[in-house]
C-alpha cells in the first residue's frame, strides 16, 4: 500500500485550487545520473550512486503562501550498498531559477534519528521535516540541490530503512542530472 505523501509547507491559510497547464511546468522531464566507479572512487563520502527525477504537471495544482504548487518531483535514488532505490515525492512551486519541492513524509513509524548526518538508518527525521530539495536548470541538465535535509524511503513506503541526506553534506547536497528516456524515471 502506498503510505508516501505529498507535503507542503503552510501555515493555517486554506489552499485553494488553481489550474495550470503541463506547458507552464518548467523542467517537466525525466533525468537521470548514475555515477561511475571513478566518481565514487574520486568522492568516496558520497553515498548516492544513482539518481532519477521526474518532474510532471501535478494533479492537485494549489497556491499556498508558499508558492502555487505546480508540478510534482518524484526523486529516486540509490545507495552504496544497498540494492533497493529510496524515494521522495515533492510537492513543486515554481521559483525563480526553477522548482522548490518539499519532500513526501513516510506513515512508518519508526524512532527519530538523533544525528543528523547522511546515511542509511533505522531511524527517521521528525515528522515535520521531511526536508525538501531545489530543481534549477542547467542549460538542458538539471541541478538538484537539496535544502536542510531530505529523507528517502523505499518502495513499500512502510517500513524503513531510510535514506537521510544532510544538506550541509557537501558529497551528497548537490546532484547534476541529464535528459533522460522517461522509461528510466519510472
Amino acid at each position: 500500500m502506498l503510505r508516501l505523501y505529498r507535503t507542503s509547507i503552510f501555515t493555517a491559510t486554506i489552499m485553494v485550487p488553481i489550474f495550470a497547464r503541463a506547458a507552464e511546468v518548467p523542467l517537466a522531464g525525466c533525468y537521470e545520473r548514475v555515477y561511475d566507479a571513478s566518481h565514487l572512487a574520486a568522492h568516496t563520502g558520497q553515498v548516492v550512486t544513482r539518481a532519477t527525477l521526474l518532474v510532471k504537471a501535478t494533479e492537485t495544482p494549489m497556491k499556498t503562501p508558499a508558492g502555487d504548487i505546480v508540478a510534482d518531483g518524484d526523486l529516486r535514488m540509490w545507495a552504496r550498498g544497498h540494492k533497493e532505490r529510496f524515494d521522495t515525492m515533492g510537492a513543486c512551486s515554481t521559483t525563480a531559477g526553477g522548482l522548490s519541492c518539499d519532500g513526501s513524509v513516510s506513515a512508518a513509524e519508526t524512532h527519530t534519528c538523533k544525528a543528523e548526518t547522511t546515511g542509511v538508518r533505522e531511524c527517521r527525521v521528525d515528522l515535520g521535516e521531511a526536508g525538501g530539495f531545489e530543481i534549477a536548470n542547467r542549460m538542458k541538465d538539471v541541478v538538484v540541490t537539496l535544502k536542510d535535509r531530505l529523507e528517502l524511503v523505499p518502495a513499500p513506503y512502510d517500513g524503513g530503512p531510510f535514506l537521510n541526506l544532510s544538506g550541509k553534506d557537501t558529497e551528497n547536497r548537490t546532484f547534476l542530472l541529464k535528459p533522460a528516456p522517461v522509461e528510466r524515471c519510472k
